[in-house]
């Protein structure tokens, strides 16, 4: 359901969102679940304007039962690039970081109510701890990912960052189930781990087709005048190529030297 629009980009809330808040009505939770998904809103819109700045085109916001999330168009492109995928995602939890200190400071100055701030900055370092855990889907997924791709091939980096997140998304499921015993509600600690561990299923199977995009892409780019560094790969001749890809480093432009079962050069093949 639209809710109407933030600095241009259009905000929507799921359905269930809506039934959930009936729960959390019932319950008396309502004000600090209020609280909590303003918090979340914010945060959204923290990574729509940093990935506005780099030019990346922010399709709607949407508040989910368990959080939110800015959908970005190409943004499976650019997390190819190590430096705009960790600066979008480090602008969603700095920017919850930075709440929380100034809720603080407000609450210490008697300028705001003590206990609606102690609500807020709470809100703020929940989001900010958790979406900074190193798993994907997670901004702290994504953040390790743009480090590791510097030294390692981003199908790699994806590989070890999406496990992670189907680790900690079977973790939730449990231990949503478990909890279920004391509260309904925790139920959606289950359906959160279930989306994490989904999201971060659907990211390893589908980085092999991501990455034959950003190929497509990097060559449109090299026509266009783009400039990259050469990185150099040596292969015998019986190499499988998908042992190939996986060493690939993004914004490298890639030579591979191909031997053969004497060492010596059979030739030199460029990415296209």
């Amino acid at each position: 359901m639209k809710v109407g629009r933030v600095l241009g980009v259009e905000v929507k809330v799921n359905r269930y969102f809506l039934l959930l808040l009936v729960a959390y009505t019932a319950t008396g939770y309502l004000a600090a679940v209020l609280v909590m998904y303003g918090a979340a809103l914010l945060h959204e819109i923290a990574h729509a304007v940093v990935a506005h700045s780099y030019g990346l085109q922010i399709e709607e916001i949407e508040l989910l039962p368990f959080g939110g999330i800015a959908r970005i168009r190409d943004l499976d492109l650019s997390t190819l690039n190590p430096q705009v995928e960790g600066t979008v995602a480090l602008a969603g939890p700095a920017e919850n970081l930075a709440l929380a200190a100034v809720a603080w400071i407000l609450a210490g100055h008697g300028v705001w109510n003590v206990s609606l701030a102690g609500l807020f900055l709470q809100a703020n370092l929940a989001l900010a701890v958790f979406n900074l855990l190193p798993a994907l889907p997670l901004d702290g997924g994504r953040l390790l990912r743009a480090y590791l791709a510097r030294s390692i091939s981003w199908r790699q980096a994806t590989d070890i960052t999406a496990r992670l997140g189907q680790a900690l998304g079977a973790v939730l499921i449990c231990l949503g189930l478990v909890l279920m015993r004391h509260g309904f509600l925790f139920i959606n600690t289950a359906v959160l781990g279930a989306f994490l561990w989904a999201t971060a299923t659907a990211e390893r199977r589908w980085a092999g087709l991501v990455f034959l995009r950003f190929l497509t892409r990097k060559k449109h780019g090299l026509q266009s005048g783009e400039v990259l560094k050469g990185e150099p790969l040596v292969v015998a001749s019986d190499t499988e190529l998908r042992y190939v890809l996986e060493k690939f480093i993004t914004g490298r432009y890639h030579l591979i030297c191909v031997l053969d079962k004497d060492h010596k050069i059979m030739a030199i093949i460029s990415e296209d």
